[in-house]
Protein backbone atom coordinates (compact mmCIF):
# COMPACT_ATOMS: atom_id res chain seq x y z
CA UNK A 1 0.00 0.00 0.00
CA UNK A 2 1.39 3.38 -0.99
CA UNK A 3 1.90 5.93 1.74
CA UNK A 4 0.06 9.19 1.29
CA UNK A 5 1.19 12.74 1.92
CA UNK A 6 -1.01 12.88 5.01
CA UNK A 7 1.79 11.09 6.87
CA UNK A 8 4.27 13.84 6.08
CA UNK A 9 4.92 16.64 8.47
CA UNK A 10 7.20 19.59 8.85
CA UNK A 11 9.28 17.99 11.61
CA UNK A 12 11.45 16.11 9.11
CA UNK A 13 14.76 17.77 8.28
CA UNK A 14 14.44 19.37 4.87
CA UNK A 15 17.24 20.86 2.78
CA UNK A 16 15.91 24.38 2.33
CA UNK A 17 18.34 25.06 -0.51
CA UNK A 18 16.45 22.53 -2.66
CA UNK A 19 13.13 24.31 -2.19
CA UNK A 20 11.70 26.92 -4.60
CA UNK A 21 12.93 30.49 -4.06
CA UNK A 22 9.59 31.71 -2.72
CA UNK A 23 9.53 28.95 -0.10
CA UNK A 24 13.02 29.96 0.99
CA UNK A 25 11.91 33.60 1.27
CA UNK A 26 8.85 32.61 3.29
CA UNK A 27 10.97 30.51 5.64
CA UNK A 28 13.20 33.52 6.30
CA UNK A 29 10.17 35.75 6.91
CA UNK A 30 7.74 33.59 8.87
CA UNK A 31 9.61 30.40 9.69
CA UNK A 32 9.40 26.89 8.35
CA UNK A 33 6.29 25.76 10.23
CA UNK A 34 4.14 28.69 9.07
CA UNK A 35 5.46 28.43 5.50
CA UNK A 36 4.50 24.75 5.54
CA UNK A 37 0.98 25.57 6.74
CA UNK A 38 0.64 28.16 3.99
CA UNK A 39 1.79 25.95 1.12
CA UNK A 40 -0.15 22.89 2.27
CA UNK A 41 -3.28 25.02 2.52
CA UNK A 42 -2.89 27.11 -0.64
CA UNK A 43 -0.08 25.57 -2.70
CA UNK A 44 -0.54 25.96 -6.44
CA UNK A 45 -2.88 28.92 -5.98
CA UNK A 46 -2.65 32.69 -6.15
CA UNK A 47 -3.15 34.02 -2.64
CA UNK A 48 -3.82 37.65 -1.90
CA UNK A 49 -1.68 39.06 0.89
CA UNK A 50 -3.63 41.91 2.41
CA UNK A 51 -2.22 45.21 3.62
CA UNK A 52 -4.35 44.79 6.72
CA UNK A 53 -3.97 41.21 8.06
CA UNK A 54 -7.14 41.17 10.17
CA UNK A 55 -9.20 41.39 6.95
CA UNK A 56 -7.79 38.19 5.51
CA UNK A 57 -8.91 34.57 5.43
CA UNK A 58 -5.29 33.77 6.26
CA UNK A 59 -5.88 34.88 9.84
CA UNK A 60 -7.63 31.53 10.38
CA UNK A 61 -4.52 29.49 9.59
CA UNK A 62 -1.50 31.65 10.44
CA UNK A 63 -0.48 33.40 13.65
CA UNK A 64 -1.14 37.12 13.47
CA UNK A 65 2.57 37.96 13.81
CA UNK A 66 3.40 35.85 10.72
CA UNK A 67 0.53 37.38 8.79
CA UNK A 68 1.69 40.87 9.79
CA UNK A 69 5.20 40.05 8.56
CA UNK A 70 3.79 38.82 5.24
CA UNK A 71 1.70 41.99 4.97
CA UNK A 72 4.75 44.15 5.58
CA UNK A 73 6.65 42.42 2.77
CA UNK A 74 3.94 41.51 0.27
CA UNK A 75 0.84 43.48 1.34
CA UNK A 76 -1.50 44.33 -1.50
CA UNK A 77 -0.11 41.68 -3.86
CA UNK A 78 -0.84 38.14 -4.91
CA UNK A 79 1.65 35.36 -4.27
CA UNK A 80 1.59 32.28 -6.45
CA UNK A 81 2.43 29.70 -3.84
CA UNK A 82 4.34 26.56 -4.79
CA UNK A 83 2.93 23.22 -3.77
CA UNK A 84 4.43 21.17 -0.97
CA UNK A 85 5.63 18.56 -3.47
CA UNK A 86 9.35 19.25 -2.96
CA UNK A 87 8.93 18.97 0.80
CA UNK A 88 6.93 15.76 0.45
CA UNK A 89 9.53 14.21 -1.85
CA UNK A 90 12.39 15.08 0.51
CA UNK A 91 10.48 13.67 3.49
CA UNK A 92 9.62 10.49 1.57
CA UNK A 93 13.20 10.02 0.42
CA UNK A 94 14.44 10.42 3.99
CA UNK A 95 11.96 7.75 5.12
CA UNK A 96 13.19 5.48 2.33
CA UNK A 97 16.81 5.97 3.37
CA UNK A 98 15.97 5.23 6.99
CA UNK A 99 14.16 2.04 5.98
CA UNK A 100 17.19 0.95 3.96
CA UNK A 101 19.56 1.90 6.78
CA UNK A 102 17.48 -0.21 9.16
CA UNK A 103 17.91 -3.25 6.94
CA UNK A 104 14.72 -3.27 4.91
CA UNK A 105 15.24 -4.64 1.40
CA UNK A 106 14.99 -2.43 -1.68
CA UNK A 107 12.03 -4.44 -2.97
CA UNK A 108 10.18 -4.14 0.36
CA UNK A 109 10.83 -0.38 0.45
CA UNK A 110 9.72 0.00 -3.16
CA UNK A 111 6.49 -1.85 -2.45
CA UNK A 112 5.79 0.13 0.72
CA UNK A 113 6.26 3.50 -1.00
CA UNK A 114 4.66 2.54 -4.31
CA UNK A 115 7.78 3.15 -6.39
CA UNK A 116 10.17 0.99 -8.41
CA UNK A 117 13.23 -0.79 -7.08
CA UNK A 118 15.39 1.23 -9.47
CA UNK A 119 14.02 4.46 -8.03
CA UNK A 120 14.87 3.25 -4.51
CA UNK A 121 18.42 2.51 -5.70
CA UNK A 122 18.66 5.98 -7.31
CA UNK A 123 17.49 7.66 -4.09
CA UNK A 124 20.10 5.74 -2.13
CA UNK A 125 22.84 6.51 -4.65
CA UNK A 126 22.21 10.25 -4.62
CA UNK A 127 21.76 10.56 -0.85
CA UNK A 128 24.31 12.03 1.50
CA UNK A 129 25.97 9.60 3.85
CA UNK A 130 24.26 9.27 7.23
CA UNK A 131 21.18 11.21 6.02
CA UNK A 132 19.05 8.95 8.17
CA UNK A 133 20.97 9.54 11.38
Amino acid sequence: MQQGNKNRNHNVEIDHKKLPDLMQELIELIGYADMYILVTSFGGQDVYIPKYPARSKLVDILPIQSLQTLSNSYGGTYLTLPTSRQIDIQARNREILCALYNGESRSAVAKRFGIGVRQVANIKATAKLNSCL
